[in-house]
């Protein structure tokens, strides 16, 4: 393993970590951002798909860990970076405008959002009661979920600068 490696690991855990302390502190109506999607997705540059998915994996192991899904999220984002690597890796050598990036982001999310939704669903219906205990429809949770992680993510890729 590359120190580059375990740099993007820890730099990861730290995305982690500050999902659990600020952002599940700043939902609205029970609808979170997902720091660590956007920091998997902007890795995905970097590195192959196998290694992709190790490190995606052990971090989402991570964040399962420290909220309780234990596997929804290591699945969700594995199958999400195995389906949209080549698409990512495509525009590898394009410069995106910030609409583009919006979008992209908003598009992992809402597959990943659909994704753990269903998950939660078939493993764990106390996490769908939950959803619902907030008043919001699971597709609402799902919609809302993705455009707060997109709004985030195109901050970020206003402040990261060239």
């Amino acid at each position: 393993m590359s120190k580059e490696t375990i740099k993007d690991l820890l730099v990861g855990l730290g995305f982690v970590l500050i999902e659990v302390l600020i952002f599940q502190h700043l939902s609205f109506y029970g609808i979170t951002a997902d720091p660590l999607l956007i920091f998997v997705l902007w890795i995905a540059l970097k590195y192959d798909r196998f290694q992709l998915i190790l490190i995606t994996a052990v971090l989402a192991f991570f964040q399962d860990a420290l909220f309780d899904f234990w596997g929804i999220n290591l699945f969700a984002k594995t199958l999400m970076i195995f389906v949209i690597y080549n698409f990512i890796r495509r525009w590898r050598e394009t410069r995106l405008l910030l609409w583009q990036i919006f979008l992209v982001i908003f598009l992992a999310a809402l597959f990943h959002n659909l994704l753990f939704i269903g998950l939660a669903g078939v493993v764990n219906l106390a996490s769908v009661i939950n959803i619902y205990s907030v008043g919001l429809m699971p597709i609402i949770f799902v919609l809302g979920s993705s455009l707060y992680t997109a709004s985030l993510g195109s901050m970020l890729f206003i402040f990261k600068g060239n």
